[in-house]
């Protein structure tokens, strides 16, 4: 399924779903000292970076590919605008924009290209602050699935964003806990978190959660700053 039907098919229900890209979220914008009146928002969802702002702004633009997402987002002070990072079409469009700081909060590990994305993020020539997904989240699926994961590894993530930044960065690890296994898996399916691919069968997942050792999952994203 396409990622972005997927996010778009689970809008109304993915606030009660997103936990751990609410905490993250919380710790990015923590991170940003000087206080921005102008802000960029790649991925912007239904609005966890704007919900996390506890400052004046003058004007906030929020960027989603996916525009059910966008319509459960804030309004005031909100120019909504539906891009895909992945393409040259949406920086370009962004050019025309006014911000001076950028905030991708849970979504940059979804892009096709992540050397083109931090390409082009740098011609913006603006600070940012970044927090993404590793495929160190849901490692221990992986590892009983025999599968790879869909998003870009700590390494990867640091080699690109090195090509073209001076880079502050952190690691934090999560742990997510639940009552049982099925809320934990029903939990991977509608939080935005897994690719929205399907790449296991029924079979095979039935036998992942009879099998799978611990009570919670696991998450890892490196967050990535220019103060």
């Amino acid at each position: 399924m396409n990622p972005i039907k997927e996010f778009s098919r689970f809008a109304n229900s993915y606030q009660k779903y997103k936990i751990i890209q609410t905490k993250v979220a919380k710790h990015l914008v923590s991170k940003v000292s000087n206080k921005p009146k102008y802000i960029l928002d790649l991925g912007a969802g239904e609005g966890e970076i704007y919900k996390n702002i506890d400052w004046d702004i003058k004007n906030f633009i929020a960027v989603d590919k996916s525009k059910k997402m966008l319509e459960l987002h804030p309004e005031e002070n909100v120019k909504k605008i539906v891009c895909d990072f992945s393409q040259k079409e949406c920086f370009e469009k962004l050019k025309k924009e006014k911000f001076d700081f950028i905030f991708a909060s849970s979504s940059l590990q979804w892009s096709k290209d992540l050397d083109f994305t931090f390409r082009e993020i740098a011609k913006l020539k603006k600070n940012f602050a970044f927090a993404i997904f590793t495929d160190k989240t849901f490692e221990t699926i992986h590892k009983l699935s025999n599968i790879s994961s869909p998003i870009y590894s700590l390494d990867e993530i640091l080699y690109f964003s090195s090509k073209y930044f001076m880079i502050n960065y952190e690691v934090k690890r999560y742990k997510l806990f639940f009552e049982n296994k099925m809320d934990m898996f029903r939990y991977i399916k509608r939080s935005g978190v897994s690719s929205g691919k399907r790449v296991l069968s029924y079979k095979e997942t039935k036998s992942l959660i009879s099998n799978y050792p611990s009570k919670f999952l696991e998450f890892e994203v490196v967050f990535l700053w220019q103060k």
